[in-house]
């Protein structure tokens, strides 16, 4: 306990590191011919799956390997951020990208509300944290397979454009 404040600052200073770092090679792995859909769903896949086996790992191990597992998953879920953050804008476009953000985020608000209290009751039942790590270890690799499986190409969604007609008769009312 009194090392936390390090060991927290060390694992966000670890994730930014790696996010610029899987920002950049990303982005010259595109340039170097590579489909964006491959690029993203890569690191999509690899980060979010490898974050959630290192928390997993962490309720097994003894506090020096947890703590070097918990800065492993932290390395990882930075590798594997920023790609939501493409994929949700290139997905979006410019018409959509606020509103699916705003969605995106209100999800990840409700989970990071709601996770602390669940995780607490079941360690309050169990007197063991194994069951948490097992239950995010889980939806890390579950979320991981829906990158792949369920989200398509990696490409803007062409969005139905308003008729003229409509927009002249909008403009007109607005006047």
């Amino acid at each position: 306990m009194d090392n936390m404040a390090e060991i927290t600052g060390a694992a966000y200073f670890s994730m930014t590191i790696v996010s610029a770092i899987s920002g950049w090679a990303s982005d010259r792995w595109i340039a170097a011919g590579a489909s964006p859909t491959l690029v993203r769903k890569t690191f999509l896949f690899i980060g979010q799956t490898c974050s959630g086996i290192c928390l997993l790992l962490c309720s097994f191990a003894n506090p020096a390997v947890s703590t070097a597992c918990l800065l492993l998953s932290f390395s990882f879920y930075g590798a594997y951020v920023g790609h939501v953050l493409a994929m949700t804008q290139t997905l979006a476009g410019p018409r959509a990208a606020g509103q699916w953000f705003g969605v995106q985020n209100f999800f990840a608000s409700v989970a990071g509300i709601l996770t602390p209290a669940v995780a607490g009751f079941i360690v309050n039942r169990t007197g063991s944290f194994l069951l948490p790590f097992a239950i995010t270890a889980f939806i890390a690799v579950l979320g991981s397979l829906c990158w792949l499986f369920v989200v398509g190409s990696v490409k803007q969604v062409v969005w139905a454009k308003p008729k003229e007609t409509e927009f002249a008769v909008a403009t007109a009312d607005s006047a």
